[in-house]
């Protein structure tokens, strides 16, 4: 049986705007799993080395799909930010990441705050 995704589900789409002096919110859609997470990875690594930022807002409405490397992507992302100085956290989730963030409690640990959870 042929796995059919949509070409444009199949890939992960960033988009970074700023959003203060020092802030920026990057918007993440599509599939971020073990076949693309290295691009999340990529994008938060070359706002982290260009500087200037204290706070990556990370928009996830429009993922389609996360898996356990997308998930880890997320909490190894804070954690380097955290060190560097960075403030990387949640500011909305779809509803199906929503559940899967929240069953692990990565949710908390990324600072969605609850009320936001499931925004779409």
């Amino acid at each position: 049986m042929d796995d059919v995704v949509p070409h444009e589900q199949a890939n992960l789409r960033i988009g970074v705007e700023p959003a203060g002096p020092d802030e920026v919110i990057m918007a993440v859609g599509g599939r971020l799993g073990s076949t693309t997470a290295h691009r999340l990875r990529s994008a938060i690594t070359a706002l982290l080395n260009r500087g200037g930022i204290r706070t990556i807002g990370l928009d996830l409405r429009r993922l389609d799909s996360i898996d356990s490397t997308g998930i880890g992507t997320l909490v190894v992302a804070q954690r380097i930010s955290a060190q560097v100085g960075v403030r990387l956290r949640l500011t909305a989730v779809s509803a199906y990441a929503a559940r899967i963030l929240g069953t692990l409690g990565a949710d908390v640990m990324l600072g969605l705050p609850p009320a936001r959870m499931g925004t779409v």
